[in-house]
């Protein structure tokens, strides 16, 4: 919603004579829905009365300000939020402008259920919601490999080339194929319109953090049948951390031609690249010196060499066709071709393998203890999507339904070549080390700790000429309706099924596959409205989710499977302006890939074995939109609870409480924006995995630790100088907590960024 705005545009809601603000009635929705659980009895309210009918418009992109008219990320339907009978949460261009993201980490930071846990600095990121990874990412709907680990795009993502992300948490499987029990990320690209305008903006903030970035809506022919829509963005910046820096860039060139009044072609291309040096390999903060007391290290300790890097680049190749019959149905046909490239030469001290299942490299006060850890690796990852999908409504017993059909098909191929390396310095040389690894019984011990890595120390690396090769193809059809059975009652019912094949080729020559054909996945929900604003939902929906991670031998572990259930109440006021959710959800799921030990894969990555399973359940509570026109708010809370949990242990705290809001001050003062959010988690009780704490430096296991619980909160002010130029000011971690985003990983830990802030000056015209 444009901040702009006019306060008398909004309505104004009264029941029974008696004027009825918006908070209020989220408040009296949660109370009714407790009372109905409880009496098992029909809700009865008053009518509600629109007193100003002029709401404001949504923009070109459906945006809402904090919330959207419509989505297709659950059912490929075009739902309402409070239509949709599952939990989805979209994240705003507003909502990215007012808390400055730019990055998926910052967008997923403030999503309602979703967390993340960290391996390294800049490197392997587990998103997580409902006790799950998520490895379901989309792009306008067409998968794409958004997963932030050394081999996929996600650490490149930047959203200024993105208008939203929809996250659809539980299974998805009706669209994806992959019925993903966590969430599915999908993030909507800038698209074109037929009149001209654009932006820019400059930030600059803590640590050197300089930022620029325009974008530009350009008609290219005087009606607008032609038009196009170009991004550019630069980003250069150093970090609490030492030896650390970061610079990215990105850049989206997006055209639309309109062929006639009913058919539209589409076609662009868009770069994202990101370089982390200085992130390391592993969790840069050792939880325990090496006669096994704890640490208390400054936040900025970071012993990596001044060579260590990880470099991320992404190109994606689009295009579209969209034809609207005279009878409302709409054929759409989209495809792309993304190509990532990663790179990492990282080197870190910390705790790792010492062989024979034991771990070793644990600090000592004194500066003595460490070893140089260090990786090699890079990976081309070229991923080919298309989706055709035919949807529209129809008339039967004289009701009106919708219904839509398609057919998607995914081919990934990830090539890796081998190296062999060589880690140098002192007048030392180490074994070649085939799969360029080198950990606690291979690395170079550090002179002193507390001085960093020794200026001398290198790893030198060449091909060998193997390299190996994985091909993945996801394909499927798909269909759904949305029966509207009585005027309160609506009813989906969508199948999908599935073929999946996934080829390996070692870098010895050996082959592996996996085959499933004919995976049936089967979609349920059901909506019933109580009134105008109350609507109870029920979702049901199986999980199938090929995995990724490899076993010792180079296959793939098995892939996922389980079942995901959802119900709940939503409601909706001043149009869909504001909508708010209460849900409880239950998801069931085996064979989820878990660490198989201190193996290795015949590359020299982790290994993974499929686990026992988890079985998890909880409660989700949202609200999002507009509250007055000069009031928008975002928040939810999660409830977690595992009912079973595989071997790996928790990374998942019980209570999550994520709010953020933002207030237009009026009279003197109406051009004075301010806001203010706090994200806030429980603690978890994490293991520390494979290693643990030492007995006389070294360790041979897990061992239980608590991942402390803490309150993040942030804050902003804007002013409009003009009607077209802001400057706005954004402070994170405002009160400086100390706390880690990740704990108990091979004996070490990831401190979370200190307090920052950031000064943007931005213009539209």
């Amino acid at each position: 919603m444009n901040s702009e705005s006019n306060p008398n545009a909004f309505p104004s809601i009264s029941r029974g004579g008696t004027r009825l603000k918006p908070l209020a009635l989220f408040i009296a929705m949660a109370v009714s829905g407790g009372a109905m659980a409880a009496d098992s009895k029909p809700l009865e309210l008053e009518a509600t009365q629109i007193e100003d009918s002029a709401l404001l418009p949504a923009d070109e992109a459906g945006q809402l300000g904090y919330t959207v008219e419509s989505t297709r990320s659950s059912t490929g339907l075009a739902l309402t939020p409070r239509q949709t009978p599952q939990s989805v949460t979209t994240i705003t261009r507003q909502q990215m402008d007012d808390r400055d993201i730019h990055t998926i980490e910052q967008a997923l930071e403030t999503t309602p259920g979703v967390t993340a846990s960290k391996s390294e600095v800049g490197g392997r990121t587990d998103y997580r919601a409902r006790g799950y990874s998520i490895s379901n990412w989309k792009v306008d709907g067409l998968q794409f490999q958004g997963g932030s680990d050394f081999s996929g795009g996600g650490n490149a993502l930047n959203m200024d080339l993105y208008e939203r992300i929809d996250i659809v948490r539980g299974a998805n499987g009706l669209l994806g194929g992959t019925g993903d029990p966590s969430a599915t990320v999908n993030l909507i690209r800038k698209a074109p319109t037929k009149t001209f305008g654009g932006s820019a903006y400059a930030t600059y903030g803590s640590w050197d953090k300089r930022r620029l970035g325009a974008d530009l809506n350009l008609p290219l022919s005087e009606d607008g049948r032609l038009r196009s829509r170009f991004v550019m963005t630069q980003q250069d910046a150093n970090s609490f951390r030492d030896n650390q820096s970061e610079r990215s860039r990105a850049a989206l060139a997006n055209f639309e031609f309109d062929l006639d009044d009913a058919t539209t072609l589409g076609a662009g291309y868009q770069y994202e690249y990101n370089k982390i040096v200085g992130g390391g390999w592993g969790a840069n903060i050792p939880i325990w010196y090496r006669d096994g007391s704890k640490t208390d290290l400054p936040r900025s300790t970071n012993v990596v060499p001044s060579w260590s890097f990880g470099e991320y680049t992404t190109r994606t190749a689009f295009g579209s066709l969209e034809h609207r019959f005279d009878n409302d149905w709409t054929l759409d046909l989209k495809a792309a071709q993304s190509t990532a490239e990663t790179l990492n030469h990282r080197g870190l001290a910390k705790v790792n393998s010492a062989g024979r299942g034991s771990y070793g490299g644990y600090w000592d006060q004194d500066g003595s203890g460490a070893v140089l850890n260090g990786l090699h690796s890079s990976t081309d990852t070229t991923q080919q999507s298309a989706q055709i999908d035919l949807s529209g409504p129809f008339q039967l017993f004289g009701r009106t339904h919708q219904a839509m059909v398609g057919y998607n098909d995914s081919r990934t191929v990830a090539w890796s070549p081998e190296y062999t390396c060589t880690m140098v310095g002192d007048g030392m040389a180490s074994a070649p080390a085939l799969g360029c690894q080198f950990r606690a019984n291979n690395g170079f011990p550090l002179t002193d700790w507390r001085n960093g890595v020794d200026d001398d120390y290198n790893i030198i690396a060449s091909r060998t000429g193997r390299h190996s090769k994985t091909t993945t193809r996801l394909q499927g059809m798909y269909a759904a309706t949305r029966l509207s059975i009585t005027e309160p009652l609506s009813v989906i019912l969508g199948v999908r099924t599935s073929n999946y094949s996934a080829t390996t080729r070692s870098v010895a020559g050996a082959r592996t596959s996996q085959e499933e054909n004919g995976i049936v996945t089967p979609y349920l929900g059901a909506v019933y409205d109580l009134n105008d604003n109350y609507s109870l939902y029920a979702s049901y929906t199986d999980i199938f989710t090929p995995q990724t991670a490899e076993t010792s031998n180079g296959s793939k572990v098995e892939p996922i499977r389980g079942q995901s259930y959802e119900t709940g109440i939503k409601g909706e006021w001043f149009d869909g302006r504001l909508n708010a959710s209460a849900a409880y959800f239950r998801t069931k799921q085996e064979n989820k890939a878990v660490l198989d030990g201190d193996l290795t894969t015949p590359t020299g990555g982790d290994a993974y074995k499929a686990g026992s399973g988890q079985e998890t359940d909880g409660i989700d509570l949202e609200i999002a939109g507009a509250l007055t026109p000069s009031w928008n708010v975002y928040a939810g809370y999660t409830y977690l609870h595992f009912r079973r949990v595989d071997s790996d242990g928790r990374s998942d705290p019980s209570h999550l409480f994520k709010a953020s809001t933002t207030y237009r001050l009026s009279g003197p003062l109406d051009r004075l924006t301010l806001g203010a959010g706090v994200a806030a988690q429980s603690n978890i009780r994490a293991i520390s995995s494979p290693a643990g704490q030492p007995s006389n430096g070294v360790s041979n296991g897990a061992t239980d630790v608590n991942w402390s619980g803490y309150a993040i909160w942030n804050a902003m002010a804007k002013y409009q100088l003009t009607d077209d130029t802001s400057v706005s000011l954004n402070a994170n971690n405002l009160f400086d907590k100390h706390y880690y985003t990740r704990y108990g990983f091979y004996a070490g830990a990831i401190y979370g960024d200190p307090r920052n802030l950031s000064l943007t000056v931005s213009t539209a015209f």
